[in-house]
Order: C-alpha cells, then sequence, then structure tokens
C-alpha cells in the first residue's frame, strides 16, 4: 500500500557527540558518539543496563545529559557547553515505547490524534494525518474501536501510527516489540521494516535481541558499559566481531585462544590439542582467539584432507537442524547442520572450517 501523508515525511540526520549521562553519581553513558544518515535505521544493541534506553531518552529530551551535543536535521536540540536544551516536542521527533503508553479511555482514533492535538494542529489536518497513519498500519477500520478491546499487536501499531502521524524526522523506539508473542514478533518485525522503507524514517531502535537488530538495521551500535563497544553494518558485526564481548553477545559459540603461525604463504591458527585451522591475515601482535560459529562447522563420517578428527559427545534435535557438540582433544566444538545429517553420539567425525568463516578477536 503506497501511503501519501499531507506534508511528506521530513527524514532527517541524527548526531550525538560526547554525551554522558548520570543518574546521581553514576555515570550510565560515557562520551557517546552516534550519528544516523536520513533514512538510516541505527539500532543501539547491547544487555540490560549498558545505557541503551537511557540513550534514546537523552536523544528524545526525557534526560538531561551532563555533557555533549544532540543535533536533529542541523539544529541543535541539547548542548550542555551553550545550555541549549529544547524540550521533547520541540526536536522534531517522537518515540514508541516499550509498553505502548495506549490511552485506555480513548478510541483508536483519539490516540493517535493525541500529539497533533497537543500540537495545535487544525482539526482537517488531524483527521487526514490519522487516517493515513491508521491506514499505513492496516487499522484504517478500527478508528473507533475502544482502546481497551485492543490485542497485543493492535496496540503496538496504534503506537506506531501516533508517533508517525506527527510526520517526525526522527522516530525513536525502546523495545517496541517485546510484549509480542514470538510469531506475531515476526510479524510485526517485517511491518516495521517495510513501513520504514517507504515513508524514509530515520529511526533509533533500541533493543538486546541480536536477531531483530540484524533484520532491521542499516547500521548496528553495540553498546556495554554505556561505551560503544563497535560499530559496523549488520554483515560487520555478525561477520567480523571486533572484540570477544561482541562475538559472545552475538552467540559464537566457538571462540578459541590460539597462536598464529606462518606455513609458507598462509596463516594457521594453532589450537590446543594440534588443531590448525587456516585464516586470513593480517597476523596480529598480541595473542587471540580464532571464532566461528556452529554453522560454519564442515563435518563428515569420512576422511577428509586436512580436517581435524573428533569424537561427537552430544546431539540436540532443533527441527531443520542438528546442533552438535564435539570433543577434539582438550577443545570443545559446537556445530550446528542440517537433520538429514543425522549421527549417533559416540560417532568419530572429521570437520573443518572454511578460512573465509573465521575470524581473529583479542584473547
Amino acid at each position: 500500500m503506497t501511503v501519501t501523508f499531507p506534508v511528506k515525511a521530513a527524514s532527517a540526520a541524527l548526531h550525538i557527540e560526547a554525551l554522558v549521562v548520570a543518574h546521581g553519581t553514576t555515570r550510565v553513558v560515557h562520551g557517546l558518539d552516534i550519528q544516523a544518515r536520513p533514512g538510516e535505521v541505527v539500532t543501539l544493541l547491547g544487555p540490560s543496563g549498558c545505557g541503551k534506553t537511557t540513550t534514546l531518552r537523552a536523544i528524545a529530551g526525557l534526560e538531561t545529559p551532563l555533557q555533549g551535543r544532540i543535533a536533529i536535521a542541523g539544529n541543535t536540540v541539547f548542548d550542555a557547553a551553550t545550555g541549549i536544551d529544547l524540550p521533547p516536542e520541540r526536536r522534531g521527533l517522537s518515540m514508541v515505547f516499550q509498553s505502548y503508553a495506549i490511552w485506555p479511555h480513548m478510541t483508536v482514533f483519539d490516540n493517535v490524534a493525541f500529539g497533533l492535538r497537543a500540537r495545535g494542529a487544525k482539526r482537517a489536518y488531524i483527521a487526514d494525518a490519522v487516517r493515513h497513519s491508521l491506514e499505513s498500519v492496516g487499522l484504517a477500520q478500527l478508528a473507533d474501536r475502544p482502546a481497551t478491546r485492543l490485542s497485543g499487536g493492535q496496540q503496538q501499531r496504534v503506537a506506531l501510527a501516533r508517533s508517525i502521524a506527527c510526520n517526525p524526522g526522527v522516530i525513536l523506539l525502546d523495545e517496541p516489540l517485546s510484549n509480542l508473542d514470538a510469531q506475531l514478533r515476526l510479524a510485526m518485525r517485517a511491518e516495521f521494516k517495510a513501513l520504514q522503507r517507504q515513508l524514509g524514517l530515520t529511526a533509533i531502535y533500541v533493543t538486546h535481541d541480536q536477531e531483530e537488530a540484524l533484520v532491521l538495521s542499516d547500521r548496528i551500535v553495540v553498546m556495554r558499559d554505556g561505551k560503544v563497544e563497535q560499530s559496523g553494518t549488520p554483515a560487520e558485526i555478525h561477520d567480523a566481531p571486533a572484540s570477544r564481548f561482541v562475538a559472545d553477545f552475538m552467540g559464537v559459540r566457538n571462540l578459541l585462544p590460539c597462536r598464529i603461525a606462518r606455513d609458507g604463504g598462509r596463516l594457521l591458527a594453532l589450537l590446543a590439542g594440534g588443531v590448525a585451522l587456516p585464516v586470513r591475515g593480517p597476523a596480529p601482535d598480541s595473542p587471540v582467539c580464532i571464532g566461528f560459529r556452529p554453522s560454519a562447522v564442515v563435518l563428515s563420517r569420512d576422511p577428509v584432507p586436512g580436517a581435524c578428527t573428533a569424537t561427537l559427545t552430544g546431539a540436540t534435535y532443533l527441527g531443520d537442524t542438528m546442533q552438535y557438540e564435539l570433543a577434539a582433544g582438550p577443545l570443545t566444538i559446537h556445530a550446528r547442520v542440517q537433520a538429514r545429517f543425522a549421527m549417533a553420539e559416540g560417532a568419530a567425525v572429521y570437520w573443518s572450517v572454511p578460512p573465509e568463516a573465521c575470524f581473529l578477536v583479542p584473547a
């Protein structure tokens, strides 16, 4: 469905420089630098307590930082050095909360219209903007329904419609799908991505769900203890973690200490038990770990040139795939293969990992 708003959505760039936020005497965000280009989805990803939501609230004007600067569409909305601190309603953004914040005593239409009325918009404009917003999230037929008669998924759509009705330059989303069941979460994830692309919204999305971040983002900022641990495209974060923390958080189960050696013109990662895996350079100067995902492990029942030997010590059926645990001397290797490749525990197997599927991180 093509949606035409009364005013074209004005995607805006967002710049955050040296942001510091404290709760009491405890600093929870430490000198954060983040940028989002117009029409880009930037996801703040990390475990609970890493400063994601605090950063989002500072952008929205719901937290007052100690230091730093925030600019939206080239306009400074906060600057500790000059004392600029615009209230939330003057920042040209909207926010979707984890709890949706739906008014129970209002209809769907009135919930979506609330922000526009607070801004003093004219009645005709409000009617048009609300109608188009509800059409965009598939709720036009529920405009007159009381909010108390909405399902969780419908409430999420109402919150999203309310946020885009105000034609924001930037939309902020604080784990908006976390209260939905698994199937509805997948459906709403796809709907949000399609809507964001269609309207060209600039979005800052907060989540601790790695898969959600990979699916929705143009760029991911992995946070740890109020700082940026790594920033990059979904492929960069997934395939080339810059630290053990990022690798662990992104679900890399095979992360093993190693020593790098040269064998002619190639590099080898030498692991415990005499295991040697080919890797791609350049050779690091400091101690490292080699990492690779279970899905990158190639298994065979028969000897393969260059493959390592192991004993299958655990097997878990996961529907389409099998999760195997292998004992390769002192090493434990995790592998995931198609379910049709079924083996019994105790079987001898041969395993290898393509060099392009391996990465190195500081030990």
